[in-house]
């Protein structure tokens, strides 16, 4: 299961200083606007050997910033993340490369560790596998995925140097494109150089940076920021304590941190089914035997003077840990019927006693395996077994 994450504190300045002069009611600012030339200024002052720490949000598509963020220097020490949908696989031998939405370049080997989104481990061979069978799939499954970089040598990678990942988590609910990466002044691109077009980006931008080979744009709906001095910046993930008191005010990570909440906090879910709100955490919790719930987020470091520490939250996202499948759906025509399986336009399907069979017509009906013959047109739905197999869920002839 995931673990809190390291919290990102600032030793320069003391845990103290854990709010912006605005009161303990008003809603925690870590971070405050700037502008293109101010980021320029920032990353040209910075000494010749160092890095600042910038974490890029993109939408789903396109190459234009939703959000670039610039940190203290103090995290550039921390691990590097790119995070996003996987578009192309190249292995040969023991390395391999990922190519990541829009662009983004990763390289491993197999001395990367390799996870899924349940945290079960996996070999460099399988991980390739369950690659390959997602991206071979017509159309291909979205599968996403969480690269890290643990060593910072060099401190901060070139602007088309690829992602060295330490390791690699599969995370087939990732929506859009996020890192976590260092970057200097060599990162910057002047508005109207290379890719930093109107023409590349669609927008005219007010400048660009390059990182992992891709060319970013910073416009006018990029939020760019950088931190302001004074505030300690946390951020945390983890399963919620059920066995500890939940309320409007706080709970608690398994880790021991308690996460403090107010009307300050942005809480997904409030208002949308995807996932769920506090009230709905509290709830799912008093079940037996309470299900993993993930809270994910970000705060204000209150105290960091015990074991364990109190983050006041600006946001958090909670979501059920479920087992999580890589699904596909298909129609074709079979091929071969075998005593287990059946090929459909060349695609070997697997079936299994929690298989279910319809045709379809006027009141579909249920049937059976043994119903099915070549030349039926099917339609197929399916998972992606850990063998990278195609295990059937449903099956249904067309009329």
């Amino acid at each position: 299961m995931r673990n809190f994450y390291g919290l990102v504190a600032f030793v320069a300045i003391g845990v103290a200083a854990c709010s912006d002069g605005t009161g303990p009611s008003a809603a925690p600012q870590f971070s405050r606007q700037i502008t293109f030339p101010d980021l320029q200024t920032k990353l040209q002052g910075l000494p010749a050997n160092g890095a600042a720490r910038a974490e890029i949000e993109l939408p789903p598509t396109g190459f234009v910033a939703r959000e670039v963020n610039v940190e203290d220097h103090e995290e550039v020490d921390d691990h590097e993340s790119v995070r996003g949908e996987i578009t192309a696989l190249t292995v040969s031998g023991d390395n391999g490369t990922l190519t990541l939405a829009p662009g983004f370049q990763v390289t491993f080997t197999a001395t990367s560790m390799f996870e899924t989104g349940d945290d079960m481990s996996l070999t460099f061979q399988e991980f390739v596998a369950r690659v390959q069978a997602a991206l071979g799939q017509t159309p291909a499954v979205d599968l996403g995925v969480r690269a890290e970089r643990a060593a910072m040598d060099p401190l901060a990678l070139g602007p088309a140097d690829a992602l060295p990942a330490s390791k690699l988590e599969l995370k087939p609910d990732v929506d859009h494109p996020k890192l976590k990466i260092n970057v200097t002044q060599a990162n910057l691109v002047t508005a109207g150089d290379g890719d930093c077009t109107l023409a590349k980006l669609g927008v005219a931008p007010d400048g660009c940076i390059k990182v992992l080979g891709v060319t970013v744009g910073i416009a006018n709906e990029t939020e760019l920021k950088a931190m302001n001095p004074g505030v300690v910046k946390a951020e945390f993930e983890g399963l919620v304590d059920c066995a500890k008191a939940i309320d409007a005010a706080s709970f608690f990570l398994k880790s021991g941190a308690q996460i403090m909440v107010d009307e300050h906090t942005q809480i997904e879910g409030e208002h949308d089914e995807e996932h769920l709100s506090l009230a709905d955490v509290k709830t799912a919790c008093a079940a037996t035997p309470a299900p993993d719930i993930d809270a994910e987020g970000e705060g204000v470091l209150v105290s960091a003077s015990g074991e364990s520490p109190v983050i006041r939250a600006t946001e958090v996202k909670f979501e059920r840990e479920e087992d999580e499948e890589i699904e596909a759906e298909f129609t074709g025509m079979i091929d071969a019927i075998g005593t287990d399986n059946i090929t459909v336009s060349g695609r070997v399907v697997m079936v299994d006693a929690n298989t279910e069979f319809e045709r379809e017509g006027s009141g579909e009906s249920d049937i059976t395996f043994a119903d099915l013959h070549t030349g039926d047109t099917v339609e197929v739905k399916a998972i992606v077994d850990a063998s990278g197999k195609l295990l059937a869920r449903e099956i249904k002839v067309r009329s």
